[in-house]
């Protein structure tokens, strides 16, 4: 029998930034959730039939325990190398209000582990883009509620903090693209998938 051609997407981030929350928005799959503890302790994956890049059949998503759980990730440490070696695509989930060291540490510790051999995309996205901790101002408004949508404001912190990561993250692990988003209200969730899923 043929093997299913998978099309990998691994999603890396810190407990609490909302990685398994926005594989359950992006693809409709019911890894577990809570704002309080972590959920995600093993390497969870879940594999759905489609048309995908590169002629492939279906698309596997790997949901990684959360980045910084133990003072040196050496729990997990061989789960994040190994789905940074057979993806296609890794996402890293960082969120609008903190720019923390532990994700950038661990993708200079998996660089050697990504696979020489293929083409692999690397997504930052951008969550709780919708938190009003980053700014100073007691007034600052971040969401327009009636379009659901970033306030004029907000847009302008978010144009800020990319220029940010952008700063921190180029050069450690591969070219990136990031996506701003917000995925307890549904928002640019479609461009993530977009980004995703595109050749």
């Amino acid at each position: 029998m043929k093997p299913l051609q998978s099309y990998n997407v691994c999603f890396l981030g810190k407990t609490g930034y909302g990685k398994s929350t926005i594989i359950n928005t992006l693809f409709g799959t019911n890894f577990s959730t809570d704002p309080l503890f972590s959920c995600t302790k093993e390497l969870y994956t879940v594999t759905m039939m489609g048309n995908y890049p590169n002629n492939k059949e279906c698309i596997t998503i790997y949901d990684t325990p959360g980045i910084g759980e133990f003072p040196d990730d050496e729990p997990y440490q061989r789960y994040y190398e190994h789905v940074v070696g057979i993806a296609d695509c890794i996402v890293l989930i960082v969120t609008f209000a903190k720019t923390d060291a532990p994700e950038q540490e661990l993708l200079i510790e998996l660089k050697p582990f990504l696979n020489a051999n293929k083409f692999q995309k690397f997504i930052i996205a951008m969550n709780h883009i919708d938190s009003s901790i980053v700014a100073m101002d007691s007034n600052y408004i971040p969401w327009d509620e009636t379009n659901n949508e970033p306030s004029p404001e907000c847009k302008r912190l978010i144009e800020e903090r990319e220029r940010i990561i952008h700063q921190k993250y180029d050069g450690l692990l591969l070219p990136f693209k990031v996506v701003s988003l917000c995925a307890m209200r549904n928002y640019g969730i479609d461009n993530l998938k977009k980004e995703i899923i595109s050749i």
